[in-house]
């Protein structure tokens, strides 16, 4: 009677510890993060669906799958982002279309990230990775970090560092054919 005791309440434990990771896995699919692909460089994004970093709108890789894009990732808490992104936000405006721009803040609340975009001035999109899900999964290692996407989703390069306008654009000319 003893070991059928122990046995069940063995099995009342993992049932209660499933339940407690399958709530953990549906809030973070609730997140609306979700991607596929081999995601380094030289690697492709094959899909990539993240929530809108204002509004309920949901960003989706296929948008931008026919052009080049620059990714770059964001957030209030890193002084070298301020710095860049009037540097970002003209090359978005010079490259007038030829390629997309996607900001993500990510590992960041959304109200700050939102207040940094909005002090900045950019007007290209932008979603949010607030566990950080996808930079991680590009091995990305600091911020900033931006990511040279070829059209069909081939990662050019991951890059790691603050840049400005003039880095910003060579980079784009040479990871993705595309003179600004």
């Amino acid at each position: 009677m003893r070991r059928w005791a122990r046995g069940a309440g063995l099995a009342l434990g993992a049932v209660a510890v499933i339940g407690i990771l399958g709530t953990f896995l549906i809030r973070d699919a609730a997140k609306g993060v979700s991607f596929e692909g081999d995601l380094r460089t030289g690697g492709s994004i094959e899909r990539l669906s993240l929530p809108a970093l204002e509004g309920d709108d949901t960003i989706e890789y296929a948008a931008y799958a026919d052009r080049p894009l620059v990714i770059n990732f964001f957030a209030s808490w890193c002084p070298n982002w301020l710095a860049e992104m009037p540097a970002f936000e003209q090359v978005h405006l010079d490259a007038d279309g030829r390629v997309a721009f996607l900001g993500i803040s990510q590992s960041d609340p959304a109200g700050a990230s939102i207040e940094l975009a909005a002090q900045t001035g950019i007007t290209y999109d932008t979603g949010i990775d607030q566990q950080g899900a996808f930079f991680n999964a590009l091995g990305a290692v600091g911020m900033p970090t931006t990511v040279f996407v070829r059209p069909g989703g081939e990662i050019a390069q991951v890059w790691t560092g603050a840049l400005d306008e003039a880095a910003l654009a060579q980079l784009i000319d040479e990871y993705l054919g595309v003179t600004v």
